[in-house]
């Protein structure tokens, strides 16, 4: 209440000022100050590099600011209040990957001059809205959505069965710019880089360049409802003998969760299987322990859907697949698009596991109509660039 009734006047206040300034700033972050990840960062990266704008990236993070500090780039965080409440007066644009917006005092959304814009998290077939756990919780979602002024898509069809179907946008507000983390996941230049660097792996598993293993990367995404961790629901699946299987056949298998996951599993670290805690480290990328990575481990999470564009093997552990089509619910049956073996038990597991590494041209062939169907209807144009298609939007606003 107390908060209400200082932030009341101070609003007002605010507002007033804003009248002073001319509206030449970018302000992008994450749904999280915490992470500098994903598509806002990329198109935060190209902005600062290819434009002369003023543009701020959102951070409380004290890494992340030592790590734009020590690159030249500009931030706001509430360790300098006057500097983000100052650039927030100025702000034109601001942009996240969410389904929200940084929106200080409310100056932002009660204001029809600042153009809010989402880039979307990712794209595939998974629903964003819940379909019976929290209908509240659904209806939230989609005011907030239904705030900003242009939410990118990948495709026609994401744009209509995601956009004007589920989160009921109008098809005004949507535009088909996709993802600008795609961008890069086509750069043969940033992929070489990326592996020679071997930045996470080295990291995570304290290897040196020349080690020649193979590298599987595991990514659940978060479910509405606790859960175990699907992998370990497998049948006679026994966490010993995997890490066994790895370690004879020179193999590393690196999990992480999804930074809203509530998994009641046990955290485990072996010789071969290694977790690495994400929500520890801010700077965590991982599409780039994607690009470093041989092999995905995959679900429902639109990960599958950009590691596909990477030509390498996938298998699908999707066992609660009953549980979370009730729930949370998909744009289509997700099997008709599911770019790899569906995984039951522990012996097809390592089964398929040996085959896809021996043979991996004729694994990807077995499900090359699936993974063209997934990047038709969820990916689209690959030779256009993402991040110039929203330059030359953002261009028309700041010349307005």
């Amino acid at each position: 209440m107390l908060k209400k009734i200082i932030s009341f006047p101070l609003y007002y206040i605010l507002s007033f000022l804003k009248l002073l300034f001319k509206r030449d700033t970018i302000i992008l972050g994450t749904s999280s100050y915490h992470r500098y990840a994903g598509n806002t960062r990329y198109l935060y990266d190209f902005l600062c590099k290819n434009t002369e704008y003023k543009v701020f990236w959102l951070t409380e993070s004290k890494k992340i600011m030592d790590h734009l500090d020590l690159n030249g780039l500009s931030y706001l965080s509430n360790k300098n209040m006057i500097k983000k409440v100052y650039y927030t007066l100025k702000c034109k644009i601001v942009i996240d990957s969410g389904t929200g917006y940084y929106d200080l005092f409310n100056l932002l959304s009660r204001d029809n001059k600042v153009v809010k814009i989402s880039t979307m998290h990712g794209s595939g077939p998974k629903l964003s809205v819940e379909r019976s756990h929290d209908i509240d919780k659904s209806i939230k979602l989609i005011k907030k959505v239904n705030t900003f002024n242009c939410v990118s898509f990948c495709t026609e069809y994401s744009q209509r069965v995601i956009g004007v179907n589920q989160l009921f946008l109008p098809l005004s507000k949507t535009k088909i710019f996709g993802l600008p983390k795609i961008d890069l996941l086509v750069d043969s230049n940033y992929i070489n880089h990326i592996k020679a660097k071997k930045k996470w792996t080295k990291k995570i598993l304290n290897l040196n360049e020349t080690d020649n293993s193979k590298i599987i990367y595991y990514a659940p995404t978060f479910r509405s409802k606790s859960s175990e961790l699907p992998i370990f629901t497998l049948r006679d699946f026994d966490i010993n003998k995997f890490n066994d299987f790895l370690a004879s056949n020179n193999i590393y298998f690196i999990y992480t969760y999804h930074s809203m996951s509530n998994f009641i599993s046990p955290i485990v670290n072996l010789s071969h299987i290694k977790y690495y805690g994400i929500t520890k480290d801010p700077l965590f990328d991982n599409m780039e322990l994607m690009i470093e990575s041989d092999m995905m481990v995959g679900d429902y999470s639109t990960l599958s859907t950009e590691f596909s564009i990477l030509n390498k093997p996938q298998l699908f552990i999707i066992n609660d697949y009953d549980d979370v089509n009730n729930t949370k619910g998909f744009a289509e049956n997700l099997r008709d698009t599911l770019p790899g073996e569906e995984i039951n038990c522990y012996d097809q597991f390592k089964t398929t596991i040996s085959y896809a590494f021996s043979n991996p041209s004729c694994y990807l062939e077995k499900y090359q109509s699936k993974i063209n169907l997934l990047q038709k209807r969820y990916v689209g144009n690959l030779k256009s660039s993402s991040r110039e298609r929203f330059k030359s939007y953002i261009d028309t606003i700041m010349m307005q």
